[in-house]
């Protein structure tokens, strides 16, 4: 279940802070969220088992990223948090750590993002993340 822009290799266009929600089934996310408010798909990544893995949905200009709850090869590991681009994810940390945020050091993921996980003084996670390529899940 890949989309076009998966395939065409293009980037994501998203904006800078976007939701991500960690649930039990993403499929079913999906459908829920068409139906019940009128999203739509974008992005959609399978797992090797076929099902969807990663679905961005859109409504307007907001996005809803969506990732498997516990699913430890995400970037938050399986949790919910807020999922934010930004020009240089190194840069941004320095700038978080210095402001008293708990980081985690940036690493170039498997989904082509380069990210790090930033705790807030209030506990919300945030992921910082650099796009480098759009790379589908294998």
């Amino acid at each position: 279940m890949a989309s076009s822009r998966v395939e065409s290799g293009l980037a994501p266009q998203m904006q800078a802070v976007n939701t991500y929600l960690a649930v039990a089934n993403v499929n079913a996310s999906m459908k829920f969220l068409e139906r019940a408010f009128g999203f739509s798909s974008g992005v959609v990544l399978a797992g090797t088992d076929g099902q969807p893995r990663y679905a961005e949905m859109r409504h307007g200009d907001s996005v809803v990223m969506l990732i498997p709850k516990g699913d430890m090869t995400t970037a938050t590991g399986g949790a919910a948090a807020l999922y934010t681009y930004v020009n240089d994810v190194d840069k941004a940390l320095t700038k978080a750590r210095d402001a008293g945020a708990g980081v985690s050091e940036a690493q170039d993921q498997p989904w082509g993002d380069r990210a790090a996980t930033v705790t807030d003084p209030d506990g919300y996670r945030w992921v910082l993340a650099t796009f480098k390529k759009l790379v589908p899940f294998s």
